[in-house]
């Protein structure tokens, strides 16, 4: 006698297993930012920095603007190929715009793109969520924001980056003043991250600095820093213009900060997982 039998269903099969991939997933991922979370403890750094399935090609017309970056010339090959990438990324993620007949050309966008992964070359998520736009003007433009006439600012609610394009240049022509306009506001925008995202790397920043603030409450410090007149007196201005003319200073004269505030620059060194120095 047959007995015609109706088929077992197939998708909540495919649905059991999928719920199962999603649960293993998750609790994965928890665990292993759980781990990494210790690592950190021990070795002050993300547990890896590069990670790239597929790495981007830059087109051959960029690549002669990288050899004017310090950075860059120092890496080994490998590194160079994940600078590069970051590079092309940051390009890609980012809208460029031209004020007062500014005409927004390959140099601007790699001389403010390499600015950015300089930075964030040491952090493992790169990429600035809060700037969206980077706004070059000619020279100093009044800011509608702040009602004043500015060289530089970084506006979250927005998400623009703007620039004065000659005072960038000047801040990357003097390299060894502890000032320079591209780094202090990319650091700004770097800062605010830290504020929001859950990234180790920007967490790992976010504590540091909780960290260095802790070091500065010493009077004895914070009179020594004044004294030795390293950092512009515009660092003085509140917590936030501190760290972006402290990092100015880093980038510009590491051996000089190194020299006479260790403590000071083991601090940023942690902050950025910026190693490249020693």
């Amino acid at each position: 006698m047959y007995i015609q039998t109706t088929p077992e269903p197939v998708i909540p099969g495919f649905f059991g297993i999928a719920l199962v991939i999603g649960v293993v997933s998750i609790c994965a991922y928890y665990v292993a930012k759980y781990l990494e979370t210790i690592y950190v403890k021990f070795y002050h750094k993300p547990f890896f920095v590069h990670f790239y399935p597929v790495l981007k090609t830059m087109p051959h017309h960029l690549q002669p603007f990288l050899e004017t970056n310090v950075l860059y010339n120092r890496l080994d090959t490998r590194e160079k190929k994940y600078f590069k990438h970051r590079i092309v990324k940051c390009i890609d993620s980012i809208t460029f715009v031209g004020r007062e007949g500014l005409i927004i050309d390959d140099d601007k966008r790699m001389q403010v793109a390499m600015m950015v992964v300089q930075l964030t070359f040491g952090m493992r998520n790169y990429l600035l969520h809060y700037v969206d736009t980077v706004i070059l003007y000619p020279t100093s433009y009044y800011s509608i924001l702040n009602k004043t006439k500015n060289n530089g600012e970084f506006n979250p609610r927005s998400k623009v980056l703007a620039f004065s394009w000659e005072h960038f240049k000047q801040g990357n022509l003097h390299q060894n003043d502890g000032v320079n306009l591209g780094i202090h506001e990319v650091t700004h925008a770097i800062h605010y991250e830290s504020l929001k995202s859950h990234h180790i790397s920007f967490e790992i920043f976010h504590d540091t600095f909780l960290e260095l603030e802790q070091y500065l409450s010493s009077v004895t410090i914070r009179n020594k820093i004044v004294s030795t007149k390293i950092l512009r007196d515009y660092a003085y201005t509140d917590k936030f213009e501190f760290i972006a003319v402290l990092v100015e200073v880093f980038m510009e004269s590491p051996e000089k900060l190194k020299q006479q505030f260790p403590k000071i620059y083991a601090y940023v060194v942690k902050m950025l997982n910026f190693r490249y120095f020693e």
